[in-house]
């Protein structure tokens, strides 16, 4: 079964603990096996510098 990346979007709205979505993560692909979420910078996740690991 494949979601779309909107049903996808729902699960991690609906299931996942608050600092998980304070993340900021979409959806950008899904697939029969995998699925391509986005980490967006953010300060509060960057190094010093201004890397963002992940």
């Amino acid at each position: 079964m494949t979601l779309t990346n909107e049903a996808a979007a729902a699960i991690l709205a609906d299931n996942f603990a608050p600092w998980v979505r304070d993340l900021g993560l979409t959806v950008t692909e899904t697939g029969e096996r995998h699925a391509v979420l986005r980490l967006p910078w953010s300060e509060g996740l960057a190094r010093e510098g201004g890397a963002l690991s992940g």
